[in-house]
């Protein structure tokens, strides 16, 4: 399969003719990561939406860029109460992806590389039940030397590619399943001509941009999985590292149209949805949060809180987050936009269909 690199500019604004449903295939598989509100499992049920599990790095990992297998295991067996559903993940970042870019002769890599392939071998030897891949593999940049992927220079995506696949090859080689991660970094809404911190460009080229980069990561896990699944991971919140609202909302119809339908129409076998959503709450509506929230760089307790305050109690910061109904309430608004997140995928999926706006009416423009 080609991987698309087209550089030609102009892109239909967001309000254009919903995209094309896509051919006849076999459904998506679709697996979410966290329903808060178990009561609204029935929605996933009807969408034929199963469980998965990311299994995060250990401690010591993040210093000295090493697997410790027995912490691993530990954790996996922990699931094992309710058995581990078919798809698991490991989900290993720093420092292991700053030496996976580092020059493949030396030792950073080469360690690197040996500690992941042994990972990944040894739970599928102790856990073969379920399939295992590296959370994010192949890593494909977004920028190249400053430009997007619809203006980079055909040269420099080209190199990104070769780069990518092979320092990830050997990894990639022992997984069940790939899974690149092509979540949305940059809010359209906040391209501010004149600002320091704003998105250049115009809220249509950043979300082409967006586009074209997830194609060439799909297109080149397809490529190196070589028929096994590529699932990729997928996102409706805003992810940090770019410049967006960390952790709120992404509209509904630009979710599907900005994320789905571009690994769609480069053949991916389904999506894992991931929200880390139970862990957001428990530890946001915890008054004294500390002990229990790993830092996280521009996703952590304050952008949840923000996000949370913004998205479900119309933009008041409370003074105490344990009272337990403001749990509850998270948690039930919360499922309730996963559950229309699944929902919209499998209308897109079957008709073209696109999800409305709020208050907008419903659209008659035909697939």
């Amino acid at each position: 399969m080609a991987i698309s690199v087209c550089v030609s500019q102009g892109e239909a604004a967001p309000t254009s003719a919903p995209p094309p449903a896509p051919p006849s295939r076999a459904p998506l598989i679709l697996v979410l990561d966290s329903l808060p509100d178990p009561s609204q499992g029935p929605c996933l049920e009807r969408a034929h939406v199963g469980p998965w599990i990311p299994i995060g790095q250990d401690p010591k990992s993040y210093a000295i860029g090493v697997v410790d297998l027995d912490v691993i295991f530990s954790r996996i067996e922990e699931h094992k109460g309710g058995r581990l559903p078919e798809w698991m993940m490991l989900d290993f970042e720093d420092p292991f992806f700053k030496n996976l870019a580092a020059p493949r002769d030396s030792p950073e890599y080469k360690r690197t590389v040996a500690d992941m392939v042994n990972a990944i071998r040894a739970v599928k030897q102790r856990f073969p039940q379920s399939k295992w891949t590296f959370y994010g593999l192949p890593n494909v940049p977004f920028w190249l030397d400053g430009k997007g992927w619809l203006s980079a220079p055909k040269d420099a995506m080209r190199k990104a590619l070769g780069d990518a696949a092979a320092s990830a090859a050997p990894i990639i080689d022992e997984c069940d399943w790939v899974s690149v991660s092509i979540y949305d970094f940059y809010d359209p809404l906040l391209v501010i001509p004149g600002s320091p911190n704003s998105v250049s460009g115009t809220p249509e080229s950043v979300r082409a941009e967006g586009r074209e980069w997830r194609k060439a990561r799909v297109g080149l896990a397809r490529l190196m999985a070589r028929g096994k699944p590529v699932i990729p991971n997928v996102c409706p919140f805003y992810a940090p590292g770019g410049v967006a609202p960390a952790g709120r909302e992404i509209p509904e119809r630009q979710f599907i149209e900005d994320q789905i339908v571009p690994a769609v129409n480069e053949g991916v076998a389904g999506f894992a949805i991931w929200t880390g959503m139970d862990y957001r709450i428990k530890v946001a509506t915890t008054n004294n949060p500390s002990a229990d929230a790993a830092p996280e760089k521009g996703f952590g307790v304050l952008e949840w809180r923000r996000a949370f305050s913004a998205d479900y109690l119309k933009g008041r910061m409370l003074v105490n987050w344990a009272d337990p109904e403001i749990r509850a309430k998270l948690q039930r608004d919360t499922s309730r936009f996963l559950c229309r997140t699944v929902e919209n995928i499998r209308l897109w999926e079957g008709s073209g269909a696109l999800p409305q706006p709020p208050n907008a009416e419903p659209s008659t423009t035909p697939p």
